[in-house]
């Protein structure tokens, strides 16, 4: 394990590792001791982090929400040197050679648009480059994963993916319903996403991929990441990192390794107080709490190294390894952000 260890740590100094789906760097404000929160995940060897704008007390935002998030990440680049916003792949790239932390905007919601479209276009020029589709629920654009309907999306949501394809705006089909995701990988022209979730072959919970769409997003060239949120990893008992790193062996065998990512989901600054999830999604988090809601052995950004090996240990080679940590999302953005 020692040698996978070192091993881990080499590949992680020298690759691009973005978590896409990273939690946020302020609303909420992750606390730490001493330095800052920046500080902290580069030491870990992150690169970059997707940012979710709005995580309280919803993640369906709506538009003036989103904006004053926007406005508070805009405060916060300012006052920390070591932050740089991403609104380009060539960001990402500068980021990393200038050693800061990338930070890139996202939503968990299409919610913000309501039924306005121009409404993308004002959000892409503020920098947001990741919209997830829906959130758990049925919105404008479609159904979410837990709407029993699986409808799909409407045509205000065939509108919106195409207006994405247009504008550069990364589509995301975490906690989007089954039709939804195959009808926005159908009517997509550019690569899609699932940033954050896990293998549902493997773990059968709503929030986590069928193989039908994994390989639908595969095929429009995009990824699925996969998270160690422990109710999507195992739904008998609490999951270990072997449990996890299965899901990577599901994906990566099924799909190929240009098409896996990880995400932490983590959103460090959350509290007991308002981590309301279990409350409105007991069908989803299947009875973990606050405490151990994440696997055992990637538990925090930290743990990145403990992945890093154990990916090693179950047998990708070192090339597998740099894809699943940043290559791979690297490349889509590269293909989708204008």
């Amino acid at each position: 394990m020692s040698d996978f260890f070192a091993d881990a740590q080499r590949i992680i100094q020298d690759s691009m590792v973005i978590d896409s789906l990273g939690g946020a760097v302020v609303h909420p404000t992750p606390y730490v001791a001493e330095g800052t929160y920046e500080e902290k995940v580069l030491g870990y060897g992150w690169s970059a982090m997707n940012a979710c704008l709005v995580s309280e007390p919803t993640y369906n935002g709506t538009f003036d929400e989103v904006l004053r998030a926007m406005y508070e990440n805009f405060l916060y680049f300012e006052m920390s040197p070591q932050v740089r916003h991403v609104e380009s792949a060539a960001d990402l790239l500068a980021a990393k050679a200038a050693g800061q932390l990338g930070v890139f905007f996202g939503v968990q919601s299409g919610s913000c648009l309501q039924q306005d479209s121009t409404r993308l276009r004002l959000l892409h020029k503020l920098g947001l480059r990741v919209l997830q589709l829906t959130y758990m629920e049925r919105n404008a654009i479609g159904d979410g994963c837990l709407e029993p309907a699986n409808q799909g999306l409407s045509h205000f949501g065939i509108q919106v993916v195409r207006d994405c394809n247009r504008l550069g705006v990364l589509i995301d089909c975490s906690h989007v319903g089954i039709q939804t995701t195959l009808d926005a990988a159908r009517h997509s022209s550019q690569p899609i996403v699932v940033s954050h979730s896990a293998v549902r072959a493997l773990a059968d919970n709503p929030r986590c991929v069928t193989d039908e769409q994994m390989r639908a997003v595969a095929d429009k060239g995009g990824t699925i990441g996969i998270t160690p949120y422990a109710p999507f990893i195992r739904t008998d008992r609490h999951p270990t990192l072997d449990d996890y790193l299965e899901h990577f062996d599901y994906a990566i065998d099924l799909l190929g390794d240009d098409h896996v990512t990880v995400a932490t989901d983590m959103f460090d600054g959350k509290t007991k107080a308002n981590w309301a999830t279990p409350w409105s999604y007991p069908e989803i988090t299947r009875g973990a709490q606050y405490g151990n809601r994440r696997v055992e052995g990637f538990s925090h950004k930290s743990d990145l190294v403990n992945f890093t090996a154990g990916l090693l240990r179950h047998g990708h080679s070192e090339s597998t390894v740099k894809k699943v940590l940043g290559e791979n999302f690297l490349r889509v953005v590269t293909a989708v952000w204008k």
